[in-house]
């Protein structure tokens, strides 16, 4: 994912969004916080909140950015005491942000079709967007998942991100009901970052 060429405004978008949810009080609004509070919680600075919108629109018009911008954002989570969490809630969005790029009136035809045509046009469409989108090989067959990324976004903890976001599209546009387990890594010395799932057999709510 992190490479030469232009990256896909969603995943900056998403980790910036995963530090403000995580940031924000649980029953305190933020009227109530005084200026140094907010000052001392990153994801609630106006910076950050600058760069939400401007990523915002970036993804709107599917606007790409540098490679290096998107790391940084990945090297400001790094630091952070939860890392974990901000991975596994930006990779939920950023899954959801990947299925919604997907047109309407497509998904929406999901819902009307057999479970088992679902299960394949939608793995071969989300197979599409995760390429396009997060640069993730995706391979979907009746039971099982596989994902492959050459390059891991920043270390072993940040690939939490990428297994997120593909449990997340699948299940958005698959019906896929599974986590995907990250079984190898380059941090690990292996040549790619491949996860692996198994579906989960449950009866399909649509």
């Amino acid at each position: 994912m992190m490479t030469s060429e232009r990256t896909s405004a969603i995943l900056p978008l998403s980790l910036l969004e995963a530090m403000r949810n995580l940031d924000r009080p649980v029953e305190d609004g933020l009227e109530e916080l005084s200026t140094e509070i907010i000052a001392k919680r990153l994801g609630l600075n106006a910076t950050v909140s600058a760069q939400i919108d401007r990523y915002r629109g970036l993804a709107r018009h599917k606007t790409a950015v540098e490679p290096a911008e998107v790391g940084a954002v990945f090297e400001l989570v790094n630091r952070r005491p939860d890392v974990r969490l901000v991975y596994a809630d930006a990779g939920r969005r950023a899954g959801r942000y990947a299925a919604r790029s997907v047109a309407r009136s497509w998904r929406l035809a999901l819902f009307f079709i057999p479970r088992r045509w679902r299960r394949r046009l939608g793995s071969r469409k989300a197979a599409v967007v995760a390429e396009e989108l997060l640069g993730v090989r995706l391979a979907v067959d009746r039971l099982s998942a596989r994902a492959e990324l050459a390059a891991s976004p920043a270390n072993e903890v940040s690939c939490e991100f990428i297994g997120a976001a593909m449990s997340e599209l699948l299940r958005a546009l698959a019906g896929f009901e599974g986590a995907m387990v990250h079984e190898q890594c380059r941090a690990w010395g292996g040549e790619v970052c491949l996860w692996r799932s198994e579906a989960v057999d449950i009866n399909d709510p649509y």
